[in-house]
């Protein structure tokens, strides 16, 4: 375990709280005297208390047990400003809460040098949108279980920064395909059919800018790449200030493993550009499709998603959704009892049917 190192922590300098980026105004918020501020001011008034010296007391401890090899891989100790507790949290956790004064927390050192982003995407939407719009996600389901939407369920949505790699290149495309067109008609005695066959040739060129692939290891790519797009037009130049109030993590996927998803999407995209192009064919099949990649290069951002992992009956379930646009995605457990009675009341209704059509018949 790495030796343990202060945290960051904005305060309110009207009532010394603990300060969270809020995403409806878009300013620090507190939420306890109920002021917003701008990061600047608020910057420069946690530099001028940090400035402030304070005594320096030191302790006799008593000897305490050692962490074991394989906790110290895992896990790493940061202090809290506000109470002095010790967090403990994973190698790539980059923003939290205390778990004794609940204040949020942001670990300078995971978002320094090489670690720290490019960009951060602020939030949009509060949590109360994402319970929102998990409840209307919930809609329409009749086998849902009945408490799968609980208040105690909903509490846990949690608003997290994933670390984000964004692709931009330029992309050469060259495909040959085989396609055919069928004509048909009759005469008084016969039906007739000609096919005509062709080669096809197919050049294009496409430039792409900001593909997103999610650089956490934590984070199951169909949810991230589900809950697509974002704007990038909101994004902001990165400061810390807006982690908190939030979860975050830094990567732990180099940009250079997500070369071969990239690949296979701006492949992919390309493709069924080329195939929208190749109309009036009865038959189109590809022969030799290649795709040549350049000038390619990766920006580091965070952006915002609102998550759920949720346990039920020994199953975890995953929700996902924008943290900018609202866009939301996530799986269902089935209840049993619901299930038999929905799939009795299919089996009971079809049966009435038949026999009323056994009567009138």
């Amino acid at each position: 375990m790495e030796e343990r190192t202060n945290v960051i922590e904005y305060k309110c300098p009207c009532c010394n709280a603990g300060l969270v980026f809020g995403s409806q105004v878009q300013q620090l918020t507190c939420e306890y005297c109920d002021n917003t501020f701008d990061i600047d001011t608020v910057r420069a008034y946690n530099e001028s208390q940090s400035a402030q010296k304070s005594d320096d007391f030191s302790w006799e401890q008593a000897d305490k047990a050692q962490w074991s090899e394989s906790e110290q891989t895992v896990l790493n100790a940061f202090q809290c400003p506000a109470c002095g507790g010790e967090i403990l949290t994973d190698t790539t956790t980059a923003a939290t809460f205390c778990p004794f004064c609940e204040n949020p927390s942001i670990m300078p050192t995971r978002l320094s040098g090489s670690l720290r982003p490019d960009a951060v995407l602020p939030f949009q939407k509060s949590k109360d949108d994402a319970k929102a719009a998990f409840l209307q996600l919930c809609k329409g389901k009749p086998l849902l279980p009945r408490d799968f939407t609980s208040q105690q369920r909903l509490e846990k949505i949690t608003g997290m920064y994933v670390p984000f790699w964004l692709y931009d290149c330029d992309a050469d495309f060259d495909g040959d395909y085989k396609a055919t067109r069928i004509h048909r008609w009759s005469d008084s005695k016969y039906h007739y059919t000609r096919t005509e066959h062709f080669l096809l040739s197919r050049k294009a060129k496409a430039s792409f800018s900001g593909i997103p692939m999610d650089g956490s290891s934590k984070m199951e790519d169909i949810f991230m790449e589900s809950i697509e797009p974002f704007d990038y037009g909101q994004m902001v130049p990165f400061d810390m200030a807006y982690l908190t109030g939030y979860l975050a993590d830094k990567y732990d996927i180099p940009s250079e493993k997500g070369e071969p998803r990239i690949r296979e999407r701006v492949q992919q995209s390309l493709q069924d550009q080329v195939q929208s192009s190749l109309l009036g064919y009865a038959t189109v099949l590809p022969t030799n499709r290649q795709i040549q990649i350049q000038n390619s290069k990766a920006k580091y951002v965070l952006l915002p998603v609102w998550m759920l992992n949720t346990n039920y009956k020994g199953k975890i379930y995953t929700f996902a959704m924008n943290g900018q646009t609202g866009k939301m995605t996530g799986s269902f457990p089935v209840c049993p009892k619901r299930s038999a009675a929905w799939f009795a009341g299919i089996c009971g209704g079809v049966t009435v049917a038949a026999h009323l059509l056994q009567m009138l018949l």
